[in-house]
């Protein structure tokens, strides 16, 4: 189990052991977003943007996970602690004090309005964050400045994180208790003392199965521990709970955790694409132009061998035409009387063959 430590600042404004500035951030260590707000009027829909940013600055009792050169371990503030910081930021002027993700100060971001939720006073939790415990910290700023504005836009600012000096005084509460608890985890709670009060004192067995860790792999090559890959389970690198963040399995399913490696969200992994229809269609057309260039390739070959005949008849045509020419030119202009039967049978024959001719003409087409 790893150590916990409450954090305190000193409330004497001469001490620099307090929060002195607002980081904006994309994973704030409270794990709680921030809430853009936009201009929205009954009557008309032409109004700028207020570009208000509001939501929790420190959750009371909440576990926040750390590793440092200390270390590993736990802090938390309670919620006079967190009174005590609200209460000193605004003295001492801090409500300018904004920079990005600890680094980079900017200008023309205003926190103007804040509260801590106290439920003797009737004061409730910011709307959104009505399951936050007792005592924790909301705050809105103004946001004027063009180019912040366009980075909690595009989602690269999400939330705030506190910044500042601050005590440890080690404490002896368990996780258990340290922990800021929903509904499923109440029932847990219930049902592990249930079973422990069974078997105590009606010996039936606890049904409290011992926690067994899976392997998983990162997209990156890590290795990682999860006792089940659902919101609830836990995620451990090396023997440690996991730093919170976003993670992703080598299969592509993504993983939110949070503070002591809880995981919170679980996300499907993306599908692969299938293309096999896309394929399928593509094969089936073709198919047709193949079936198309065969009708085609089979016309060809018809009009080919219409072609051939055809050249078959011309040729023969020719033929004929050379043999009517030549028997004009055969015949001589002043034949004897003792030739002209031979003449006249030379003719009948000459007729036959032409007509055998035009005969074999006519059976080939």
């Amino acid at each position: 189990m790893l150590p916990t430590y409450e954090m305190i600042i000193e409330p004497n404004e001469n001490s620099d052991v307090e929060v002195s500035f607002m980081a904006l951030v994309d994973k704030p260590a409270i794990e709680k977003n921030f809430l853009a707000f936009k201009s929205h009027s009954l009557e008309f829909k032409a109004d700028p943007e207020r570009m208000i940013i509001s939501g929790p600055a420190m959750v009371a009792d909440s576990l926040i996970y750390r590793r440092d050169e200390n270390g590993e371990y736990n802090v938390f503030f309670s919620k006079e602690t967190i009174s005590q910081i609200a209460q000193k930021f605004f003295k001492k002027d801090y409500h300018k004090n904004i920079n990005l993700f600890h680094d980079t100060p900017v200008s023309d971001v205003t926190i103007f309005e804040s509260f801590v939720s106290d439920a003797s006073r009737g004061i409730q939790p910011m709307k959104g964050f009505e399951d936050l415990p007792d005592g924790s910290w909301f705050i809105s700023a103004k946001v004027e400045n063009p180019e912040v504005w366009n980075r909690i836009k595009a989602g690269e600012l999400k939330g705030f994180s506190v910044e500042g000096v601050f005590s440890y005084i080690k404490s002896n509460r368990t996780d258990k208790h340290n922990a800021v608890f929903n509904k499923k985890d109440i029932m847990a709670t219930i049902q592990e003392m249930f079973n422990e009060f069974k078997e105590k004192f009606f010996g039936e067995p606890s049904q409290n199965a011992p926690v067994t860790m899976a392997k998983y792999q990162l997209a990156d090559g890590t290795e990682v521990e999860c006792d089940k890959l659902e919101s609830g389970g836990m995620m451990t690198i090396a023997g440690a709970p996991a730093m919170p963040g976003d993670y992703q399995l080598a299969d592509g399913t993504k993983l939110t955790v949070g503070d002591g490696g809880v995981i919170s969200a679980v996300g499907a992994a993306e599908p692969m694409n299938d293309y096999s229809k896309n394929f399928a269609a593509i094969d089936q057309k073709f198919a047709a132009y193949e079936t198309k260039f065969t009708e085609q390739s089979a016309t060809i070959k018809q009009l080919s061998e219409s072609f051939s005949k055809t050249n078959e008849t011309i040729v023969h045509l020719v033929g004929i035409v050379e043999k009517m020419a030549q028997s004009a030119t055969a015949e001589p202009v002043g034949a004897s009387q003792n030739n002209f039967s031979e003449a006249q049978k030379s003719k009948e024959e000459k007729r036959k063959e032409l007509s055998e001719a035009l005969q074999k003409i006519r059976n080939k087409n």
